[in-house]
């Protein structure tokens, strides 16, 4: 801590910094010029803690922070509710915003033409199967329709109806025999 106090251009602060039980975000603003920054900060975080974080974890130094605190537009019901909630109104909690003048410009690195080394597709299989396990697992999951099994069933009771498949029982245990028991 010694030598960091007298490297930094500031009276650094006495908060330890090890590891945040917090998220700091860096949003993607083109409208802002390259020596700035927006983050999206927890409410209870100062300048002088959003400064110390920056020069601690990432060695970036800044001259200057600019912060507000944005509320939410009320909603009707409470989100965290399933049930619907008409008539009562709920405000989402803040968010609190801190730009940053840096002191050296920070530029955005393109976006990548070729997905292939994040396995784009296979996250994208892998959320849509969540989706659908998401959606069997909702209070009402068990009135949601299986059409390919409906479709292969249907396709049984008619080879069944029509002749072309014998039926067998899946166990091999039939009624007749647990009934004689």
């Amino acid at each position: 801590m010694a030598t960091a106090a007298a490297i930094a251009p500031f009276r650094v602060g006495l908060k330890e910094l090890y590891l945040p039980d917090f998220s700091v975000v860096l949003h993607r603003t083109p409208g802002l010029p390259a020596h700035n920054a927006k983050f999206t900060v927890p409410l209870w975080f100062s300048k002088l803690d959003l400064r110390d974080y920056l020069y601690h974890a990432y060695n970036v130094r800044i001259l200057s922070v600019r912060s507000y605190v944005k509320q939410q537009r009320i909603i009707e019901g409470d989100p965290k509710n399933p049930r619907p909630q008409p008539n009562r109104w709920h405000r989402p909690r803040a968010l609190k915003h801190m730009i940053v003048e840096l002191e050296q410009p920070f530029v955005w690195p393109e976006e990548p033409e070729d997905y292939s080394a994040w396995n784009r597709e296979e996250v994208k299989d892998s959320e849509a199967e969540q989706k659908k396990y998401g959606e069997l697992m909702q209070p009402m999951g068990d009135a949601v329709v299986n059409e390919e099994r409906r479709k292969s069933m249907r396709e049984q009771a008619k080879a069944l109806l029509e002749g072309r498949q014998k039926w067998k029982p899946t166990t091999s245990r039939s009624v007749g025999s647990m009934l004689s028991r």
